[in-house]
């Protein structure tokens, strides 16, 4: 294989681990709605690829690769990334990162029925041993905090008739980002063009920073939140964490 083809194999491989990292660094940190995070994460990244883009490209974009890529960036960003916001809140990130080890299957369905891209036997071993070692460790870390739970709930009692279990909502919220998430990727995939990687994540998480702001100011913005502020060490984390989830991973994995 080419260097090129090594470089992307590394990358690929990179990628997860920077993404699993930017979610433990923001983990707990943010006290606001999902809504206000992923409008957040999706303006600090679009001025993070604007400025590469700016250094680095400076040419019209095809009007056809901008349109995909706005309706990429609507169900993938927009929509997905809220749902799988508001997942983390609800399941963590550990829950999280195994859900999303279900995203390589998806994506090796959806490429190979929609783009002809047909993956060998050793990738599709390679994704079951990936996602094998990530359900033996929530497994074990499962175990510890079911005998946690058990000590808690001595001391709590609540019926469970009076209470909806939050759990089977995440994952509602989880399994619906994966799928909407992989089809935007194919999107992009298909219809991006000539264009670069940093000009691909401008375009989407520029148009969708300007949808979610204005969908976050006619929901919440003028609502009192009764959310905990935020210490200026939490905002350093997030955005740590953004820098890592939003810019650093799509620049690599587009």
């Amino acid at each position: 294989m080419s260097a090129v083809v090594w470089l992307a194999i590394a990358g690929g491989a990179v990628a997860p681990g920077l993404m699993a990292f930017g979610l433990f660094v923001w983990a707990d940190a943010w006290t606001y709605s999902p809504l206000a995070l992923n409008a957040f994460k999706c303006a600090l990244g679009s001025s993070l690829f604007g400025v590469v883009v700016l250094i680095f490209y400076r040419r019209p974009m095809p009007g056809r690769a901008v349109l995909w890529l706005a309706f990429s960036s609507l169900l993938g960003i927009v929509i997905a990334d809220t749902l799988w916001l508001a997942a983390l809140q609800i399941l963590g990130a550990r829950r999280m990162i195994a859900i999303d080890a279900l995203k390589p299957f998806v994506a090796a369905f959806m490429g190979y029925f929609l783009l002809g891209d047909a993956v060998p036997w050793l990738g599709y071993l390679g994704v079951v041993i990936c996602a094998l070692g990530v359900y033996l460790l929530n497994v074990e870390s499962a175990a510890e905090e079911e005998d946690d739970a058990v000590v808690e709930a001595a001391d709590v009692a609540v019926e469970e008739s009076e209470t909806e279990p939050p759990y089977l909502r995440g994952y509602a919220y989880a399994t619906v980002n994966v799928v909407l998430d992989v089809y935007a990727a194919t999107i992009t995939v298909a219809e991006r063009g000539p264009l670069s990687s940093a000009e691909v994540n401008l375009l989407r998480f520029g148009l969708a920073a300007v949808l979610l702001i204005l969908v976050w100011v006619l929901r919440e913005g003028r609502l009192k939140s009764d959310a905990k502020a935020m210490a200026r060490r939490d905002w350093l984390r997030v955005a740590l964490g953004v820098v890592f989830v939003t810019f650093l991973t799509p620049l690599i994995t587009v």
